[in-house]
């Protein structure tokens, strides 16, 4: 896994990503993508503004772990309950099983993860609400826990163990958003958001964020 350290930089130097663009001319928006590591390719130019401004080399300003961790979520049930009208929609259960490949040289090995609904949770239906969704994930098998914990998670930094949390949280929703909306339209809860009078409609499931509930992956 290779990541850069801007959000670290900043944070060490006290600068704020509006100060940033503009003694830079770099945009806030590509600014803040490169912070939180979700741009999938950084312009050269780019890097090399960033590493002149900050009075850093290249090697300081990416860093390394030899392994790479890839996600995919398949949702396998989701229960959900209630109506617009009523002033309510809930979601009763969630199950989830998350497959992490654990790549390392030329090994390569598959870890199964388990997620559930922690609690009974319930629409915000306030436009721009928090819907803030709590999935404890647990490891299917305790020897691949202790291994992966062992052998991996307690060897890279903390920063890309930030990163794994980011990446767990991104492929649930995708997944789970997706699973909602099938869910909306194959129930009354769909056609009561399209005719409630907050204006709402299914994209109210775009505003989800996920928490994960785990003794292991942690968002620090």
């Amino acid at each position: 896994m290779i990541r850069n350290r801007l959000a670290v930089l900043l944070a060490e130097r006290g600068l704020k990503i509006t100060r940033v663009a503009k003694d830079t001319g770099i945009s806030r928006n590509t600014i803040t993508a490169t912070a939180q590591n979700d741009s999938e390719m950084i312009r050269l130019e780019t890097i090399n503004t960033l590493c002149k401004y900050l009075s850093i080399t290249p090697c300081e300003f990416f860093e390394y772990e030899p392994v790479d961790l890839n996600f995919s979520a398949y949702v396998n049930k989701v229960n959900l309950t209630g109506s617009v009208s009523n002033d309510e929609i809930r979601i009763e259960e969630i199950n989830i099983d998350l497959f992490m490949d654990v790549k390392e040289s030329r090994n390569t090995s598959s870890v199964d993860l388990h997620c559930s609904l922690e609690k009974v949770f319930e629409f915000d239906l306030i436009p721009f609400g928090d819907n803030i969704i709590p999935l404890k994930i647990e490891f299917d098998n305790d020897k691949e826990k202790e291994n992966f914990i062992k052998e991996i998670f307690n060897h890279i930094s903390p920063s890309f163990q930030k990163d794994i949390y980011n990446d767990i949280t991104s492929a649930l929703k995708g997944e789970l958003v997706k699973k909602l909306k099938e869910e909306a339209k194959d129930s009354f809860v769909i056609e009561s958001i399209m005719e409630n009078s907050f204006g709402l409609n299914e994209n109210i499931f775009e505003n989800i964020q996920i928490e994960l509930i785990s003794d292991v992956f942690k968002q620090f």
